[in-house]
């Protein structure tokens, strides 16, 4: 077992001098969600002009900032709310400069330079602000800005904002909004981070979901359906950052910088709504004809309010918008057959038994085949005279009714004491219920009646004063909060088993005494409901089941996560250097509970065994799950820019993050400590502790040198403000989600989502099995179903290392930006980044390829392992014999999972962008980016189940699961494109004018996947399930055709097979002692299909009167009803190679040598949208049609 750290770079002795030169400051975290105006003002001669006062006037609010030049003729106005100022500078015995509308943009600098003439200063020399140069010419920061006149008419389906971010030069992922976490929905990578390394701010304060590190705003909810969203209308520009300055820390991917919008002197606002539905949409690609379209109902309505509370002084601002949507989940299903069932019951009649009263009345919970054909005439194995469930494929059509109810609101002022105070408040509201399967196939919590029902509720505010101690001097004090709390609750919820004679609750230890008899009760209301019910048919005990009854096994659960922050900075223009620093505090917390698996499962493995009451094996947890954890972290930076010539501009500075321990307020944190350990062996010793007790203070030891230096340069090549060659490179630190230690999504661990969840505390998590511990249980009316505690190989640990260490990135870039016109510019640039000692978890207690062979070869150690050692023809593996790594954990242990941080990163790319800003009423971003991510893990959690697999010896060597990102993208293009018709003269003017269309269009190339054999396959012998195959052959896609999408014949299963016989469902692989082994195809070696969509929007603006508009508009998304498929991890999250299994023919076939090789081509089975749980409003739908109406004034 080894522990690969990453670099640890000693800033202390890299940047001696720059440390020197900045202890003259204190250092922070500005963040700043303003803009600034800044410039050079000199004589005709170009000789500067000191002393010349400049005025920035906004000229919707009034309000007016005033600075002075310095010696060298520089100044800088900082701070300014973003909006459209008038620029004016005077000096004595020359003639007054004013350049109007001048547009200042969120963290951006606006450069107005002026060249004063001599003469009288009443005398004025009018500039527009057109003319001003339109790329950076002082700082090297990447990424893009939407403002809201490019954002107001765009077509965004389900008005979500974070569909916006995905046209942004560097951004990856998928657009159906999932990257590499699950439930972790609008992901982005940008420029190779992690998908949960971005930062989202608010108005300039942490809008971000500390248990998940995603927007707390549009987050989704059940699965991928935001539960709160954001007014597009609030929006007044939001700009996406990559490579900025030491300000903004938190995070080492994108800065997600929103601004909202304010009131101004003149009223102002909207009313809008709008609509879809199914009607107006295209039938989905797998949506056939011979089923019923699904139904899609969808409003969203709203409106907004700005205003003077006191002319030039006082704003306000309101927005308020709801949706009300209503979706058909339609999936195909399995379900036992009315036939099948009077057959059986006759049968046990006839055996001289009774049908079991307690199963007969789950049978409700099944709808009836309705599918022609596939159902009325039992069907039975020939081989074992059992049922075989659905020979002629799915029997029932099921429409899941879901839904989603929201309203968000926001309210903002904004209050100008004087030029030197003024103060910003804002509050956002959402609130909403959602209700949709937490599941993606019928075999999970799919079917009607059991759907996840979830209430959020958001909450953010923030404070921004802003005091201006002289021309040059200014500071800023800003705190925010934000609190995100969400339920998941099963849909029926208030039903109680013992109504049908079923007692749910258990015996063991902590769980609720249950009372005899039909009256039996769970263990509270919350964790009321049907248990998990799994019926499996022929072959007996396989992997084939039933729609499955019951909700999904992780509910109910809940959670509040909080936030406060605290900002200072300061900002100073001292002569050529604009400096700033400040500070930071952000304590995040968390309260949850988890009660995974609490309304049990139960398992049956056959119809009839079902229909007799006859338990396979059934399970139960129960215990205290609530837990209060919290993380305090600290920042402080400075940064300078330094104005070396007028041509050359120098960024430079330091940032210093302390991100606190995670911590348990009763500290219920345990960890696994490795007490010794053998490498050439493989085997140690270790114990579970809990946190607070000899040995073990804090789950894992602090860091406090995470110190990450910054700089960059800006070169005007020619003078012009045209040509700027720019470069950069920093260090940028990540802090983690909290969900890494609450509520981890290991695929293979049964109930071990992290350190918070072992079994200490005055009332421990504990499992209990079925009454008598062994199959054959019989279900008794009133009788409880669960009996003592048995850990039954799933008492699992979830470790951390204890010298785990913050993640950091090193972003590097050279880029040059050319205006080719007022109206057009082009920047073409290299960008590059290397991750190190990010996260990622693995199996410690996994055995070694050596321990598997030597376990199934006693006789013949230490050979080759996949080496045959059979001694006669026909043997077959044992299951579950080769020596796990660990003694000492609790009896029961199999996995012991640990997240360390040995993963690594790097990213390369090319990036061109083209802008055209208004130019004969085009509006046009162009995006083009090559580029190539790799990684040995893509997230803390890398949810694809391969994180514990590798195709190498031992799961703790991380070099041989590197690979590419799940995240990589090697070619995308975006084009957003607006055309707004200009004015026409004559008659018929409100029908000719007021035309319009925007657009947007993405291109990309497939996201990579790898194939894992389902849960229970122990192909490898190492007993964790979730093989890789080996690759035998070319590897063959078919990308237009999703019933053939991948050639299954190049791949086999990873040992050689006794006899060509059928390898079924979760039995024991039929393999030759000696030849298992790790499949050879590496992580995310594969490719899925790509992504090509262009929506649409028609509009027609008609004024009512002087000051009101209408506009009648229709969105197409998708306009040419591409069929978009999703990547074959979804819906299921494993892309099974056996997945053509069926009950008559293996999804197998007998290779050369007795290797097994893939049967047939693996079938892609959902749309974008589909596949990640947000039909029709997620990206890659059929084409949908939205019509709108909005009136603005």
């Amino acid at each position: 077992m080894k522990n690969v750290g990453g670099r640890d770079l000693r800033v202390t002795r890299t940047f001696p001098a720059l440390i020197l030169m900045l202890m003259a400051v204190t250092l922070a975290s500005g963040q700043t969600f303003r803009g600034t105006v800044l410039g050079t003002v000199t004589d005709a001669s170009g000789a500067a002009v000191p002393g010349a006062t400049v005025t920035a006037r906004n000229t919707d609010t009034g309000l007016v900032r005033t600075t002075e030049t310095q010696t060298d003729g520089s100044y800088r106005v900082p701070e300014l709310p973003i909006g459209t100022y008038d620029v004016t500078i005077d000096k004595s015995s020359f003639r007054t400069s004013v350049t109007k509308g001048v547009q200042v943009s969120v963290a951006a600098e606006r450069r107005v330079d002026a060249a004063l003439e001599l003469g009288e200063v009443r005398e004025e020399v009018l500039v527009s602000g057109e003319a001003l140069p339109q790329i950076e010419t002082t700082s090297d920061t990447l990424g893009g800005t939407l403002t809201q006149e490019t954002v107001k008419d765009l077509p965004i389906n389900g008005r979500d904002y974070t569909k916006l971010i995905f046209l942004n030069p560097g951004v990856a992922g998928s657009p159906d909004q999932i990257t590499d976490s699950p439930g972790s929905f609008g992901e982005f990578s940008m420029n190779g981070a992690r998908g949960r390394s971005n930062n989202y701010l608010l108005d300039g304060t942490d809008m971000n979901d500390g248990y998940r590190n995603d927007p707390a705003i549009n987050q989704g909810g059940v699965f991928a359906t935001p539960s709160a969203i954001l007014p597009i209308d609030a929006v007044s520009d939001m700009r996406v950052l990559s490579n900025f300055e030491p300000e903004y820390g938190r995070n080492s991917g994108a800065v997600v910088n929103i601004v909202t919008k304010s009131g101004t002197n003149q009223f102002h606002g909207s009313a809008f709504e709008y609509f879809r539905n199914n009607a107006l949409d295209a039938r989905n690609f797998f949506n056939t004809t011979d089923q019923p379209k699904a139904p899609f109902h969808n409003n969203q309505f709203g409106g907004s309010l700005g205003g003077p509370i006191i002319k030039d002084k006082a704003f306000f601002f309101l927005d308020y918008e709801g949706q009300r949507e209503r979706v058909g989940v339609v999936t195909l299903a399995c379900v036992p057959d009315p036939a099948r069932i009077t057959v059986d019951d006759n049968a046990i009649v006839a055996g001289g038994g009774t049908p079991n009263a307690v199963t007969a009345a789950m049978l409700k919970f099944w709808p009836k085949p309705n599918i022609p054909g596939t159902f009325g005439t039992p069907s039975l194995s020939s081989a074992a005279g059992e049922d075989i469930g659905c020979p002629n494929g799915p029997n029932s059509s099921l429409i899941t009714p879901s839904y989603n109810n929201l309203s968000s609101m926001i309210a903002k002022i904004d209050h100008t004491f004087n030029q030197s105070n003024n103060v910003t408040g804002r509050y956002f509201f959402g609130d909403s219920t959602q209700a949709f399967p937490l599941a993606l196939s019928a075999t999970g919590g799919q079917l009607p009646g059991f759907d996840t029902v979830t209430p959020t509720r958001v909450q953010l505010v923030s404070i921004s004063y802003v005091h201006v101690f002289s021309p040059t001097k200014l500071n800023e004090l800003r705190y925010g909060w934000n609190r995100f709390a969400e339920g998941f609750f099963p849909e029926d919820q208030s039903f109680h088993p013992s109504s049908i004679g079923l007692c749910a609750a258990s015996n063991a230890p902590g769980a609720a005494t249950p009372v005899a008899g039909p009256t039996c009760s769970g263990s509270g209301a919350a964790d009321s409901g049907l248990p998990i019910i799994l019926v499996s048919f022929t072959p007996s005990g396989a992997s084939s089941f039933f729609a499955q009854p019951g909700a999904n096994s992780t509910v109910p659960r809940h959670r509040v996560d909080s936030n406060n922050q605290l900002i200072d900075s300061f900002s100073a223009k001292i002569n050529k250097h604009d400096v700033k620093f400040g500070f930071e505090f952000r304590r995040t917390s968390v309260q949850q509970y988890l009660d995974k698996y609490f309304r049990g499962r139960l398992k049956f493995s056959s119809l009839s065994d079902f229909l007799t009451g006859t338990l396979t094996s059934g399970l139960q947890y129960s215990g205290d799950t609530i837990r209060h954890t919290f993380e305090n972290d600290f920042g402080l930076y400075a940064q300078d820019s330094f104005h070396l010539t007028p041509r050359v501009t120098l960024n430079y500075g330091l940032r210093w993050d302390y991100f606190g321990v995670i911590a348990e307020k009763n500290n219920l944190f345990s960890n696994f400590l490795v007490a010794s350990f053998n490498p050439v062996t493989d085997t140690g010793t270790g114990i579970q502790a809990q946190v607070g007790t000899a040995g073990l203070p804090r789950l894992y030891e602090p860091d406090r040198k995470n110190f990450s230096p910054r700089a960059s340069i800006a070169w005007d090549v020619f003078g012009s403000g045209k040509t700027v060659l720019r470069a950069g490179f920093g260090l940028f630190y990540d802090s983690v989600s909290q969900d890494m230690f609450l509520g981890h999504l290991p695929y293979p661990a049964f109930f071990a989502p992290g350190p918070a969840y072992a079994n200490f505390g005055t009332n421990p998590i504990t499992e209990a099995i079925a009454a008598n511990g062994t199959s054959g249980t019989i279900i008794t009316p009133g009788v409880p179903v669960f009996g003592a505690s048995n850990c039954n190989n799933e008492c699992d640990i979830f470790g951390v290392d204890r010298n785990i260490k913050p993640p950091y990135m090193e972003n590097y870039n050279l880029n040059i930006q050319q205006q080719i016109t007022n109206k057009v510019a082009l920047q073409v640039g290299y960008v590059g980044s290397q991750g190190h000692r990010l996260w990622r978890f693995f199996d410690i207690n996994q055995p070694t390829a050596q321990a598997i062979h030597d376990a199934q070869c006693p006789s013949a150690l230490g050979t080759v392992p996949g080496t045959d050692c059979s001694v006669t023809v026909g043997a077959t593996a044992c299951e579950f014999c080769a020596p796990r790594v660990f003694s000492g954990a609790p009896p029961g242990t199999f996995y012991i999972f640990q997240e360390n941080s040995t993963g690594k990163s790097n990213y390369h790319s090319l990036q061109a962008s083209l802008r055209v800003n208004a130019w004969h009423g085009v509006t046009s971003f162009v995006n083009f980016v090559w580029s190539r991510s790799m990684d040995n893990s893509s997230d803390g959690e890398d949810f694809v189940p391969n994180a514990a697999q590798p195709a190498d010896s031992t799961s703790s060597n991380p070099r041989n699961e590197y690979g590419p990102s799940n995240f990589n993208i090697p070619r995308r293009f975006t084009w957003v494109f607006s055309y707004a018709e200009p004015t026409l003269s004559g008659g018929w003017q409100k029908l000719k004018n007021g035309w319009g269309i925007d657009s947007s269009v993405t291109l990309q190339t497939g996201q990579p996947f790898t194939l894992n054999y389902n849960g229970e396959d122990d192909y490898s012998g190492s007993g964790e399930g979730f093989d890789r195959p080996d690759v035998v052959g070319p590897i063959v896609y078919n990308y237009h055709d999703p019933n053939n999408f991948l050639d299954l014949s190049s791949f086999a299963m990873p040992c050689t097979i006794t006899n060509s016989g059928s390898i079924t469902g979760f039995a024991k692989p039929d393999c030759v002692p000696g030849t298992q082994h790790f499949g050879n195809l590496g992580r995310n070696a594969l490719v899925g299909p790509p992504f090509k969509q262009w929506d649409l929007a028609v509009y027609k603006n008609t004024k009512v009167s002087e000051r009101l508009n209408l506009q009648l508009r229709a969105d197409f998304f998708n306009i040419l009803n591409h069929p978009n498929f999703s990547n074959p991890l979804l819906p299921g999250f494993i892309a099974d190679p056996a997945s053509n299994v069926s009950a008559t023919s293996s999804g197998f076939t007998a290779g050369t040598a007795n290797r097994e090789v893939g049967n047939g081509f693996y079938h892609i089975v959902a749309t974008g949208d589909v596949g990640i749980g947000n039909p029709f409003l997620g990206g890659g739908g059929p084409r949908g049609i939205q019509l709108a109406e909005k009136f603005t004034f």
